[in-house]
C-alpha cells in the first residue's frame, strides 16, 4: 500500500516499518502517519511527538503509542489497537489516555502535598515508565504548539500543570533535557515579564561573558592535557527559570549567581573526574561551601556529577560540573537514555525497575512502597487524600474527621451508593453519607471484620467506646463522692487540698478514679484524716487494783505503796518505780526524787492511775456510741478497745454500698476508773472512722 508522504513522514514510517516486518502492520502504522498528516501544513502534534521519541532512541510501540495521541485521529479502543497494533501498542495508549483522565482533576494553587499526592496517584495508574516518557514529551510539544497561539485560553492552565505536575516527574526520571525545556517555556507564559527581564541580563553581556569563558576553557583544556587527563572542556547552557529559582532560594541579585558563568568537563572515567578536579582546584581558588560529590552521593533520580564553583579569572566565579559521557546521557535523558544505551538483554528489565525506583522516590521516604501500598481519592471538594491500599469506605471517613467516622453509614462513590465496607479504587471519588445521631459499633475496632484497615481508625472506635466507659465511670463516681463528702462535711477549701493530697488533677480525674474503682472511698476518708491532722489519744495508764487505800494497792501481782517523800494520795496522778524487793512505790508525778530516778532508771518508771476512793475495778461503765466509717473498721476495733479492757455489748449497723460508709451504733463496757475521753479520740483517729459521738445519755 502506497501514500503520498513527504521526507520526515518517509523517515517514520521506515522506522515503524522496520520494527514490524509485518506488511499489516506497518501499513496501518504509515496509514496512522498519513491520516494525522493530511491537510496540515505545519508537523501535527502526534508526528512531533513520535519525532521526539525517534530523537530519544524510542522502541517503535512507543512511538506508534506517541502518533496515536494526535488529536486529530479519530478515538480508538484498546481492543482494536490490540488487535490492529499489538498489546504493548494499545496498553501503553489506554494507560496514556488514564494518566489524561487523571490530570482532569487538577486545579492550580494546590499545596505541595496535594500535588505530590496527584503526582503519586498518576504513577499508581501505569504500569510502563515509558508511559511517563511519552507524556512528557507530548506535554512538551503541545507547549511548543500553544506558543505558536497568541492568547490561547488554556495556556496558563497548561503551564502552571507543567510546573506542578510534569517538571518535577521530569526531574525524578532525570530527563533534564526535557525538564528545562518544560520549566522554561511554562514559566515565560506564567511570568512573562519576568522571563523577558532575565533573558535581557543574559544577552547583555554575552559576548563579554563567552569571551572571558573561552579564555578560562582554553586554560582549563590546556592544564588538563599536561596532566594526561583526555577531557572535552565546553560551555553549560543556562535555563531561565533555573537562574529564576536560584535567585529566590539564594536571594541574590543576577550579577552574583555563580552558575550563570558555567562550563562542562568530561572525561572517560570516574577516576578522571577526580583527577579533573584536582587540576581545577589547583588552577583556580575554590569557593568554600560550593563543591558537591554527586559521584559518591547520587541523586535520588539517578543523577552523577562533581560540582564546584572556583575564583577565575579577574576573580569572577565560574561554575564546573565533571562527569563522564555515561553520567551525561543519566542526566539529560535519565530512564530515556536505556533506549539508547541497551542493556544487552539483561533479565531485569530497566524500565520496570525504574518505576519502582519514581514510586520509591514519590512516597515521602516509605522504604517499602510499591504500586499496591497507597489509593488515592478524590472528595466531594477536589481534595486529594492517599490511603493504604485496600482502605475501606468507613477507613476514608475517620480519615477526614473522627466524628464523620463515628456517624458514618454509607457512602456515595463516583455517585452511587455503597456500604461502609466497600473498598476503594484509585481516583474514586468519594461522598460520606452519616445519620445524626449515629455511633460507631465495637464490631468495626476488630481487625479482621472488614471494616476498617487502618490501626489508626480502629483506635479511634476504641477511643470512643473508651470515652463513653471514663463519661459512665466518672457519673458514678461523682455520686459517690458528693455523698461521702457531705457525710465528711468536706468544704470547698478542703476538695481543694484533696486534689493535691491525692494527686490527682481536677475532680473530673477523682469522679473517674472513684468510679472505675482505681481510688477507694478509705483512701479519701483517711486523706481527710490526715489534712484535719487529728490528735492522737495516748493509751491509758495502767490501773492500780485495790479498794484506794494503799495496803491493797497492787499491779500484775506486785503490791504497791505510796512514797514517804511525797505522800501521793489516792485520785493523785502518780508515777510507779519498780523497786529491787519492794514493789513499786508511788510518787506524784511533781516529786523530785521520780524526777532524779526516771533520768537514772527510765525503763523501770510506769505511768499508772489510782483511783480515788469512789471507784472500784470492778464498777463497770456503759458507753453508747455513734460511729460513721468504714466496713473495715470492724478490723481495726479490737486493737482499740484492749488497753482500755473495754468489751462490746451491743452493735447494730446499716451499710451504704454506693460509698462503702457504715452507720454503726456501739455499746461498749469498759472499767468505770478508766476515762472513756482517750477512748473515744483513740477510735476517731481510726483511718477507717469518719465521726464518733457519744449518745446522749450514754
Amino acid at each position: 500500500m502506497k501514500y503520498a508522504l513527504n521526507a520526515a513522514q518517509e523517515d517514520l514510517c521506515a522506522e515503524l516499518c522496520e520494527a514490524w516486518p509485518d506488511d499489516a502492520r506497518c501499513a496501518l502504522a504509515c496509514a496512522a502517519t498519513a491520516d494525522v498528516w493530511d491537510g496540515v501544513s505545519t508537523v501535527p502534534r502526534g508526528v512531533r511527538v513520535a519525532l521526539k521519541l525517534q530523537e530519544l532512541g524510542a522502541d517503535a510501540d512507543s512511538l506508534l503509542t506517541g502518533l496515536l495521541l494526535d488529536p486529530r485521529l479519530p478515538p480508538a479502543t484498546a481492543e482494536s489497537l490490540s488487535r490492529q497494533l499489538g498489546e504493548r501498542v494499545a496498553a501503553r495508549f489506554q494507560q496514556a489516555g488514564r494518566l489524561n483522565s487523571l490530570l482532569q482533576s487538577y486545579r492550580s494553587g494546590q499545596n505541595a502535598q496535594w500535588l505530590e499526592n496527584l503526582r503519586r496517584l498518576l504513577l499508581s495508574a501505569v504500569q510502563d515508565v515509558r508511559v511517563i516518557l511519552i507524556q512528557l514529551v507530548y506535554r512538551l510539544e503541545e507547549l511548543r504548539g500553544v506558543s505558536q497561539v497568541p492568547d490561547h485560553p488554556q495556556r496558563s492552565l497548561l503551564a502552571a500543570q507543567t510546573l506542578d505536575i510534569y517538571a518535577p516527574l521530569a526531574h525524578r526520571l532525570g530527563l533534564g533535557q526535557i525538564k528545562w525545556e518544560l520549566e522554561d517555556l511554562a514559566f515565560r507564559f506564567l511570568e512573562p515579564h519576568t522571563y523577558q527581564r532575565i533573558a535581557r541580563l543574559i544577552d547583555e553581556r554575552r559576548a563579554e561573558r563567552e569571551a572571558w569563558l573561552a579564555e578560562v576553557k582554553a586554560a582549563l583544556s590546556t592544564a588538563l592535557d599536561r596532566s594526561g587527563i583526555a577531557a572535552i572542556v565546553y560551555g553549560r547552557p543556562k535555563h531561565i527559570y533555573s537562574i529564576f529559582g536560584k535567585m529566590q532560594r539564594k536571594r541574590l541579585d543576577f550579577d552574583r549567581l555563580f552558575d550563570v558563568r558555567a562550563l562542562r568537563i568530561e572525561v572517560p572515567s570516574v577516576e578522571d573526574c577526580y583527577a579533573a578536579l584536582s587540576v581545577v582546584h589547583s588552577l583556580y581558588s575554590p569557593i568554600e561551601g560550593e563543591y558537591d560529590d554527586y559521584i559518591a552521593r547520587p541523586k535520588p533520580n539517578g543523577y552523577q556529577s562533581l560540582h564546584t564553583a572556583v575564583r577565575a579569572l579577574d576573580g569572577k566565579a565560574v561554575e564546573v560540573q565533571i562527569r563522564t559521557p555515561a553520567m551525561h546521557a543519566q542526566a539529560e535523558l535519565g530512564v530515556a537514555a536505556h533506549w539508547r544505551y541497551k542493556e544487552g538483554g539483561g533479565a531485569v528489565d530497566p524500565f520496570a525497575e525504574e518505576l519502582n525506583r519514581l514510586r520509591l522516590a514519590l512516597a515521602e521516604g516509605e522504604p517499602a512502597y510499591t504500586q499496591s501500598r497507597e489509593v488515592f481519592v478524590f472528595t466531594p471538594q477536589g481534595d486529594l487524600i492517599a490511603l493504604p491500599a485496600g482502605s475501606t469506605v468507613l477507613d476514608y471517613a475517620y480519615r477526614i474527621h473522627t466524628l464523620l467516622g463515628h456517624r458514618c453509614r454509607g457512602a456515595k462513590i463516583n455517585g452511587q451508593i455503597v456500604p461502609i465496607k466497600t473498598v476503594l479504587q484509585q481516583a474514586d471519588r468519594v461522598e460520606i453519607l452519616t445519620q445524626p445521631q449515629a455511633a460507631p459499633s465495637r464490631e468495626w475496632a476488630q481487625a479482621g471484620a472488614g471494616y476498617l484497615t487502618s490501626a489508626s481508625a480502629r483506635g479511634k472506635v476504641r477511643n470512643y467506646f473508651h470515652q463513653q466507659e471514663i463519661r459512665a465511670a466518672r457519673e458514678i463516681g461523682q455520686g459517690i463522692a458528693d455523698r461521702l463528702f457531705r457525710r465528711l462535711a468536706v468544704s470547698r477549701v478542703e476538695r481543694a487540698e484533696l486534689m493535691v493530697a491525692l494527686k490527682v488533677k481536677s475532680e473530673e480525674v477523682l469522679f473517674e478514679a472513684l468510679g472505675t474503682h482505681r481510688l477507694s472511698t478509705t483512701a479519701i476518708l483517711q486523706a481527710v484524716r490526715q489534712l484535719r491532722q487529728p490528735p492522737v489519744a495516748p493509751l491509758p495508764a495502767p490501773v492500780l487494783h485495790g479498794h484506794g487505800q494503799a495496803a491493797d494497792l497492787s499491779f500484775d501481782g506486785m503490791p504497791a505503796s505510796p512514797a514517804r517523800c511525797c505522800h501521793p494520795r489516792p485520785g493523785d496522778t502518780v508515777l510507779a518505780f519498780i523497786t529491787r524487793g519492794q514493789g513499786l512505790k508511788l510518787h506524784r508525778q511533781s516529786c523530785p526524787n521520780i524526777v532524779r530516778l526516771a533520768a537514772e532508771f527510765p525503763e523501770r518508771i510506769l505511768a499508772v492511775q489510782w483511783p480515788s476512793d469512789g471507784a472500784r475495778w470492778q464498777d463497770l461503765l456503759s458507753l453508747e456510741l455513734l460511729i460513721d466509717g468504714m466496713e473495715s473498721f470492724w478490723s481495726d476495733l479490737g486493737a482499740v478497745l484492749a488497753p482500755f479492757k473495754a468489751r462490746v455489748v451491743e452493735s447494730r449497723s446499716r451499710l451504704e454500698r454506693n460509698s462503702g460508709l457504715t452507720d454503726l451504733a456501739l455499746t461498749l463496757e469498759l472499767p468505770a476508773v478508766i476515762d472513756s475521753t482517750p477512748l473515744i479520740k483513740r477510735l476517731q483517729s481510726l483511718s477507717s472512722v469518719a465521726s464518733v459521738q457519744r449518745r446522749v445519755g450514754g
